[in-house]
């Protein structure tokens, strides 16, 4: 991922990687449904940060990741 970024940008979104996964940690032992919820929306929250921050230098990037979610949903939910 470093080389796909510079410095700046590049521990932006090793922050928000870090966050995000102390975030699900947090998830993985909540004690009820308003915890897991409160840590499921920071989650979310800095994906969509960190999809923004690329967007801004890969234009078109969020889209992709849309149409991926939405290749992997179908694919999940195909009928065999």
């Amino acid at each position: 991922m470093a080389q796909l970024f510079d410095d700046e940008l590049h521990e932006a979104m090793q922050q928000l990687f870090d966050e995000t996964i102390e975030a699900i940690q947090l998830a993985k032992v909540s004690p009820d449904i308003d915890d897991l919820s409160a840590t499921f929306a920071v989650a979310l929250l800095k994906l969509g940060l960190a999809t923004g921050f690329v967007e801004q230098k890969y234009p078109g990037f969020a889209k992709e990741v849309e149409e991926k979610r939405q290749r992997v949903i179908a694919a999940l939910t195909q009928k065999h």
